[in-house]
């Protein structure tokens, strides 16, 4: 009787200590059930009335980044505390997703600028996370001119007032690129002045198609005011690459074309390593025959 007595206060002590230690665990396991999504907003605006918002979405584990796939992407245009829908996009496989929506479908705000939202509302799984940015929309135009047998390309920038009216684009600085196989290559700047106009001297070397035609991107980036603007044009002054004659490799260690005492040295190693190698046959057939005179006869 005894026995069971303490083997029951035993037990009740042995409850009364695991339980809230196992109804915790729970309530932590439930809580971290839901990651905390992280997402990033980028703005760009381009020359054809459009602009493209591009939307990160990711989680972290530890020191490593996870991008979100397959994730449906709101993007919002906010005015007077209220959103209007411009439409969603799904994520790719490293978590982003692009949407490009047309100028005229935006509404800007007070002194021109227009806020954008990009919003993911969550799941299961993932929290729900949104980001908001604010730009004012402008516009870069390239145009082309020879004079004096120089080239030069021709920037107008202009934005819109909060009438929609263009005005210029002044005291900015303009990044021209040309798209090389994995990067831009840059080849100059351009300021441009109180009326948003400048102009670059192109230079004549310049590698392009077949044809010669070459894709001019010019960029102003990271603007507080305007975000990252963008104008594209194609102009036939670059070399042809069939006329374009490669530099002969130089014969280096680090080359396709070995140097010639690298060559030399392996031939002479390999001449060495073969002359052995028939020196040995030579020496068993040597020995094969002498063995065979060697023998006694009666």
């Amino acid at each position: 009787m005894k026995r069971n007595i303490y083997r029951i206060i035993v037990e009740a002590l042995i409850i009364t200590l695991l339980v809230p230690s196992i109804l915790h665990a729970q309530e932590k396991t439930d809580s971290n059930s839901v990651q905390q999504s992280k997402i990033t907003f980028s703005y760009l605006c381009t020359s054809n009335d459009s602009v493209c918002l591009t939307a990160n979405l990711f989680v972290k584990r530890e020191s490593d980044t996870y991008g979100l796939k397959n994730a449906t992407i709101e993007f919002f245009s906010a005015r007077d505390n209220k959103l209007l829908s411009l439409g969603t996009a799904i994520t790719d496989q490293d978590g982003n997703a692009v949407l490009r929506v047309a100028i005229n479908k935006l509404q800007p705000g007070k002194e021109g600028i227009i806020s954008y939202q990009a919003k993911f509302s969550g799941t299961l799984k993932y929290s729900e996370v949104s980001a908001d940015f604010s730009a004012e929309p402008a516009k870069l135009r390239m145009s082309f001119n020879v004079q004096d047998s120089i080239r030069y390309l021709n920037l107008t920038g202009t934005r819109e007032d909060s009438k929609g009216q263009e005005v210029a684009l002044a005291k900015e600085t303009v990044i021209l690129y040309v798209p090389r196989l994995f990067s831009l290559l840059k080849i100059g700047e351009v300021s441009l002045d109180d009326q948003g106009k400048g102009s670059f001297e192109f230079p004549n070397n310049i590698v392009g198609d077949t044809l010669g035609n070459l894709n001019i991107i010019a960029k102003i980036e990271e603007n507080e005011k305007y975000g990252f603007v963008q104008g594209t044009s194609t102009i036939n002054w670059g070399v042809p690459k069939q006329y374009y004659k490669a530099e002969v490799p130089s014969r280096e260690l680090w080359t396709p074309i070995a140097p010639l005492w690298m060559i030399v040295t392996l031939i002479i190693m390999l001449a060495g390593v073969w002359a052995h190698y028939f020196y040995a046959v030579w020496e068993l057939i040597m020995i094969k025959f002498t063995g065979n005179n060697d023998k006694p006869t009666l």
